[in-house]
């Protein structure tokens, strides 16, 4: 919390007393002693309470907080150069993702179901979940996801938007309020520069940041990870940069916006002749993540789950429900897991802090 300060000059005796002010609170400030003051005077010890001392001073002593995540908004606004509207998820201009072969048919969300192409966050055939791309031009792109979760109609259990400059690679996240997925949204969604709401539809940057699933923590190669259960979406709402095999790969930069991402890194993992690293990078991060859907990126465990025999809640692979990795690929094959396995090593040996195989090693 900031310390402020205030300072009252008597003019004919040319002396300055100085109060200083924590939250509700304030205490004597001896300029001259060049100390604080928290001796007793008529009664009343420091440091004081405003509301009990000065009561004509609270309403400027206790000035209204800025919201955090409105002031987020407006620094991503300026980063990235467009800002995130008001939006409906339910509208016509949004898109049902697919849940195509739902097993059973009518599964809810806690059920054991399974589809052909399952969310990879936490594997499950959400189905009714929705996706709209907001904004989508050559420099910058919006795009929104609202998971359904066994929720009535006009009803989500988890919003998320992604805000990138495909120029300078400037990001922002914005999470819908959670508590364990626990907490359900209006399909309603108010611009995240209006604010958290009341009650908190929106997550605070330092919630995020602080979080037991923050961001980074998966989308550690780029903004968007394309995985099979948004890229099947196809026509206005398909996904930035569908079609390009190279989407997230090298000469495309990629940071996060703002003081409480400062900690987020990000870094390519790069083995010689790898063919996963032949198309887009593969990252690892700093992040700690022990959350309830646990993940730690691209290159230690999403690769591992694009290229393996089976998958979570993923009907078994086939021409209708190919695999993951590589692209066009139907079933599963040894070389290319092995692949996505020798990039995991080097991300885990990274992780540890192990000497990488082209690294010096120190000789005593």
């Amino acid at each position: 919390m900031s310390l402020r300060s205030c300072a009252i000059i008597h003019p004919l005796h040319l002396e300055l007393e100085t109060a200083v002010f924590k939250g509700d609170q304030y205490m004597r400030y001896d300029v001259d002693a060049d100390r604080g003051d928290d001796q007793s005077e008529g009664g009343l010890v420091y440091p004081a309470a405003v509301a009990g001392s000065w009561p004509g001073l609270l309403v400027a002593a206790t000035p209204e907080p800025v919201d955090a995540l409105a002031a987020y908004a407006k620094e991503c606004a300026d980063a990235i150069g467009v800002t995130v509207p008001d939006f409906d998820i339910d509208s016509s201009l949004g898109t049902t993702v697919p849940a195509t072969n739902l097993i059973p048919v009518h599964a809810a969300y806690a059920d054991a179901s399974t589809c052909d192409r399952p969310n990879v966050l936490n594997g499950k055939c959400d189905h009714g979940s929705r996706f709209r791309v907001l904004v989508n031009t050559v420099d910058v792109f919006v795009v929104a996801h609202a998971r359904k979760m066994g929720l009535s109609q006009g009803q989500y259990g988890d919003v998320a938007i992604i805000q990138h400059n495909k120029n300078n690679g400037a990001t922002c996240f914005y999470q819908g309020a959670l508590e364990d997925f626990g907490l359900s949204h209006d399909h309603n969604v108010k611009a995240p520069s209006k604010g958290v709401g009341d009650p908190a539809f929106w997550m605070t940057p330092s919630q995020i940041a602080s979080s037991k699933f923050p961001c980074g923590s998966c989308h550690d190669n780029g903004p968007i990870i394309r995985s099979p259960y948004l890229a099947q979406i196809t026509g206005p709402n398909q996904l930035p940069g569908a079609g390009d095999v190279t989407f997230n790969s090298d000469g495309q930069p990629y940071s996060f916006v703002g003081a409480d991402f400062a900690s987020w890194k990000s870094y390519k993992v790069e083995v010689s002749g790898n063919t996963c690293n032949g198309c887009h990078r593969m990252g690892v991060n700093n992040l700690s993540n022990i959350g309830i859907v646990p993940s730690n990126g691209t290159a230690l465990d999403l690769g591992m789950k694009a290229t393996d025999r089976t998958q979570v809640s993923k009907n078994p692979h086939s021409a209708d429900s190919q695999i993951w990795m590589l692209p066009g690929q139907t079933t599963f094959q040894q070389s290319v897991a092995d692949a996505a396995q020798a990039i995991q090593h080097c991300a885990r040996q990274f992780r540890l802090g192990l000497p990488l195989p082209n690294s010096p090693i120190s000789k005593p």
